[in-house]
């Protein structure tokens, strides 16, 4: 069950990736982002690994995990939010090719 919203977390996360980029940096932080992504896999399964005999520790690996994802966006809180220059709710490229324009 560990991976039941994983295709909803990582939509989220290009999609706020997307948002918060600049427009020439977009493929290097999609490029950070598949890194990030692997590298959380890697080393959650590694440490699943090690604590699955342990029934104690692994029930605690969900709570530790959050708390560390808690701990790492309160740091990471003023440079999450929206530029001066962007709308809020905005998406800042145009559509293009597919939709018909008024």
């Amino acid at each position: 069950m560990p991976g039941a919203f994983l295709t909803i977390v990582v939509a989220c996360a290009y999609v706020t990736t997307d948002a918060l980029t600049p427009a020439s940096r977009t493929s290097e932080a999609y490029a950070w982002l598949i890194l990030a992504i692997g590298a959380g896999q890697s080393a959650g399964t590694a440490l699943a690994g090690r604590l699955a005999e342990q029934p104690l520790a692994s029930a605690a690996l969900p709570a530790a995990g959050a708390a560390f994802a808690l701990a790492v966006l309160l740091a990471a809180r003023r440079r999450l939010g929206p530029t001066g220059q962007r709308q809020r709710g905005r998406h800042r490229r145009p559509l293009r090719g597919w939709h018909k324009t008024p």
